[in-house]
């Protein structure tokens, strides 16, 4: 947490796509200049793109995902065991964070009416917005957090922790003072608009509204931040949950803000891998039935397992659309110098069948095993598990690369559907189940395709129904794979009980309440005067 001398920059060109390159590091006198200010902006785009990447923060550890293997990261994030420590690895997300916020403050104190003209409200507004982000993720994280809002020019050796009370009266404030300034919609692709704004607003007052330290009014003001993204004009529940997710679909009227990648190498960064994760090494465990082919997810990684209890979230997967868009079951032979090319290789049933059909598949894996237990579950000794095989994300394919590229789809953070999800999260716990239910009836309406008798089979139909652990689970059918579940889990504070719904978290049996916040990197602390470490945590 030192002050910049120079940065990694990012220039938004001419066109209308959002493109992020790194040409060379600078000068801090070139931030003096609108030019400079304008690419430091961009930056915080390219910065962000780390912050959703990191998927052990994001999945581990939760009800939906879990590890593949046995090392050390997955026994802390995912099993919560004794040895996760301020040693666990978290250096990287914690000055992540606090660049993005250095660096607004760098442009906050450089920016000034005179220099940026007709733009200063936008700039300042989207360099805001990535401080009240970056913000609302560490104290969730860690607790509270040294609260910095001044350029730093010096080296800081001490801090103090700002008490979490105080981080959110800042946040409120900041998206409130912020809010109205930008455009409805994205006014170049891939940038911060007002909906956004009011999203992550909606957030804050609703996380707020948990606490001990809750303001009267916050469930109602997250209720009404919602309402106004839903009641916008500019976004809508597209008639298919497929053509959310068609790659042919991207920047569609469903989603309010997204991360941007893009085929030009020039400008990909990292490139977005979300096509390769939660599936299984299709080409390792099967040779001679597979070839690299993207369109078979040759390039899969087994990096996060899919808790098979999400399958049975998905109360009608055979009349669900949402469930066959959302997973791949079936992978045919494509392997030309196979005698069997062109014929089913694997085959994974819906999770409710019982009818032993295999379709002729060379290798036939059901939901239970023969003794009742889960059957689609990853490699584990000391699990006792050996199938490593279960259903495909194909939600985030990527067809129009070559096997092992970069990853070049958007990645969605705000979308029309997390607003109801939220609002009917906030009804709920606002004594409005009938609302809240409202709310999750229009996203099941949307599942069937607005098909009334298949609405009929997914829909709540009563009140009783509407509970916070219903809520989670329909909202794990919708949104598997996207963002923030261990924070929706932290939220809602379920994170203790619903965690236990993970196998591994089961296992290691030792998740308690000093989980809900991570440790302190150890590196950090050792440099910061008055850092001291979170209850619970060595190191």
């Amino acid at each position: 947490m030192t002050a910049i001398s120079a940065a990694t920059i990012f220039s938004a060109t001419s066109c209308d796509f959002l493109d992020i390159y790194d040409p060379s590091a600078v000068t801090t006198e070139y931030y003096d200049t609108k030019e400079g200010q304008e690419r430091l902006i961009v930056n915080l785009y390219g910065r962000y793109r780390s912050v959703y990447s990191n998927y052990t923060l994001q999945y581990l550890g939760t009800d939906m995902y879990m590890s593949c293997d046995e090392s050390p990261t997955s026994a802390q994030f995912n099993g919560y065991n004794q040895d996760l420590s301020g040693l666990s690895g978290l250096d990287g997300y914690w000055k992540l964070h606090y660049r993005v916020i250095q660096e607004v403050n760098i442009l906050m104190n450089r920016c000034t009416p005179e220099l940026a003209g007709s733009d200063y409200e936008r700039m300042t507004a989207e360099a805001r917005f990535f401080r009240a982000l970056s913000y609302y993720y560490m104290v969730e994280t860690f607790g509270p957090v040294p609260l910095l809002t001044k350029e730093e020019k010096e080296i800081i050796t001490e801090v103090t922790r700002t008490p979490e009370k105080d981080i959110y009266d800042f946040l409120v404030t900041e998206l409130e003072a912020i809010k109205g300034l930008l455009p409805e919609t994205s006014y170049q692709t891939g940038r911060v608009n007002d909906a956004a704004v009011r999203m992550l607003l909606g957030k804050v007052y609703l996380t707020r509204s948990y606490r001990d330290y809750a303001e009267e009014k916050d469930l109602d003001n997250s209720i009404k931040m919602f309402e106004s993204v839903i009641s916008s004009s500019d976004y809508k529940l597209l008639p298919t949950f497929a053509e959310v997710f068609d790659e042919s679909n991207q920047g569609n009227k469903e989603i309010i803000w997204s991360i941007q990648y893009g085929s030009d190498k020039n400008f990909d960064g990292g490139g977005n891998w979300m096509h390769t994760q939660f599936g299984f090494n299709l080409l390792g465990l099967y040779p001679g039935l597979f070839i690299q082919d993207q369109t078979e997810y040759a390039a899969m990684q087994r990096n996060i397992w899919v808790n098979p209890i999400v399958h049975q979230w998905f109360r009608h997967p055979d009349k669900d659309p949402r469930y066959d868009v959302t997973f791949k079951r079936e992978f045919y032979i494509n392997d030309p110098t196979n005698e069997n090319y062109g014929e089913l290789g694997i085959y994974m049933p819906l999770w409710n069948d019982e009818s032993g059909d295999s379709k002729g598949a060379e290798y036939y894996y059901p939901f239970y095993d023969a003794d009742g237990n889960y059957n689609w579950v990853p490699a584990l000794p000391m699990m006792g598990w050996t199938t490593d095989c279960m259903p495909m994300c194909r939600k985030f394919q990527e067809t129009k690369i070559k096997w092992g590229e970069k990853g070049t789809r958007e990645d969605i953070v705000f979308r029309m559907a997390d607003a109801y999800f939220l609002a009917a999260e906030a009804y709920l716990m606002n004594n409005q189940p009938d609302e809240a239910m409202k709310k999750v009836n229009s996203i099941l309406e949307r599942a069937a395709s607005y098909d009334p008798e298949i609405y009929a089979l997914l829909k709540l139909n009563n009140v009783s129904e509407m509970t916070m652990d219903r809520l989670l689970e329909e909202k794990g059918c919708e949104m598997f794979g996207e963002h923030d579940r261990w924070f929706d889990l932290k939220r809602t504070q379920t994170l203790l009980t619903r965690g236990y719904l993970n196998p591994l978290v089961a296992h290691y049996d030792n998740l308690q309440k000093i989980h809900l916040v991570r440790p302190i990197p150890y590196n950090e602390r050792i440099k910061l005067k008055g850092l001291e470490q979170n209850e619970g945590y060595r190191n």
